[in-house]
């Protein structure tokens, strides 16, 4: 059963919440999903999709125009902050200045009036947990934005709460650091085990961090599933695109038959269709479709396998050299128009900018779209 349809009573979900502004702006429609206990769901989309939107509804922050918010069983849909008993992190560390780690940790317990000995202990068990206690008498300044980091999460950590919410915690780190507490963040959250809602717009992050993703676009939700889910069977266009880096490549292709064969013709180039995905295609028969291939599903001429690989004609645009990979753009001369094509590529390679090139493509990670809704055709 999907998990989306079976939501643990302890966990958070979110049944069809909407978020209209005055003026009749929607900046959420209709999004439903849970978060299971022990689960990292991860919400991902371009600047503007709802995203950040849709956490803040989560945590009380946003009004909730309709639909309902679920944690631990609780509906908690009209309750203010205080009352949900969540924890948020923050792109903002938030940290005050002229108090030590352990002040700033333990600072909301004592505003709720929790006893000093109590306070004591769970800092020094978050302290524990995120590998900072050797600076709980430090200040803020005496600190890198990567222990920051983790001291925001210590204060939300001390407060045992149903569920984490976090908006874009890493986005003022270096890249290396990012690297590093993408790796700190999971291993946290496997063993405090409560739901928790990540938000970020980076898919690379998305995608290493979440045990299942949900994609927005425009407010609304594209798609949800596990990183492999997304990766293998995008539901449309938008999600082929979004997910992968490079992105997918997106060609117009015509859909052409000879006897049993089948092909989809791209620029001057046809490929071979599986015999398995023809009954899908059948009404497109004779027309155009989109075609779909990820840059890491091509291989150079000298790899071509008769049968196993495609040959696609195209002209070499530039090469960019990864120490480990070889990323070529190309370009492929249609009847109108000249298509880019990002292809992913041993490094070993050998490619010369402005020369012809055979590339060679998986015939069997072949993807197809309807160009006019741009959903899978499966």
């Amino acid at each position: 059963m999907d998990r989306s349809d079976a939501a643990s009573p302890s966990g958070l979900v979110l049944e069809r919440v909407r978020k209209e502004f005055p003026g009749g702006v929607v900046a959420v429609r209709d999004v439903s999903l849970n978060v299971e206990p022990g689960e990292l769901v991860v919400l991902v989309g371009p600047s503007g999709c709802g995203k950040s939107t849709t956490l803040r509804m989560v945590a009380g922050l946003e009004a909730v125009t309709a639909g309902e918010v679920r944690i631990a069983g609780r509906l908690v849909t009209g309750l203010p902050p205080r009352h949900r008993n969540v924890a948020m992190v923050f792109q903002n560390y938030a940290l005050y200045a002229h108090m030590t780690v352990r002040a700033n940790i333990g600072f909301g317990l004592k505003m709720a009036g929790m006893p000093k000995r109590e306070i004591r202990t769970r800092v020094n068990q978050a302290a524990d947990i995120l590998g900072i206690t050797e600076l709980l008498d430090r200040k803020p300044r005496q600190l890198s934005g990567g222990q920051r980091q983790r001291v925001a999460m210590g204060r939300a950590i001390v407060r045992e709460p149903a569920a984490f919410l976090m908006d874009e915690p890493l986005s003022n780190l270096d890249a290396k650091l990012r690297v590093e507490m993408r790796a700190e963040i999971t291993n946290i959250h496997r063993r405090i085990g409560a739901p928790t809602l990540y938000v970020t717009h980076d898919q690379t992050e998305a995608m290493t961090m979440g045990d299942r993703v949900a994609i927005l676009r425009k407010g609304a939700l594209e798609q949800i599933g596990t990183p492999l889910e997304l990766y293998e069977r995008p539901v449309n266009v938008f999600v082929a695109g979004f997910i992968g880096s490079p992105a997918m490549n997106l060609l117009p292709a015509t859909l052409l038959s000879s006897g049993d064969a089948w092909y989809a013709s791209v620029g001057g180039s046809r490929l071979l269709i599986p015999s398995k995905a023809r009954a899908a295609l059948q009404p497109f028969a004779g027309h155009d479709i989109v075609l779909g291939l990820r840059p890491e599903d091509f291989v150079s001429s000298e790899d071509l396998r008769e049968g196993a690989h495609g040959v696609i004609q195209a002209t070499v645009a530039r090469a960019e050299s990864l120490g480990s990979e070889l990323l070529v753009y190309f370009t492929i001369n249609g009847d109108t128009t000249t298509l880019p094509l990002t292809v992913r590529l041993d490094r070993r390679a050998a490619v010369q900018q402005g020369a012809p090139a055979r590339i060679g493509v998986d015939l069997q990670r072949l993807y197809f779209f309807d160009p006019k809704t741009g959903a899978a055709i499966r």
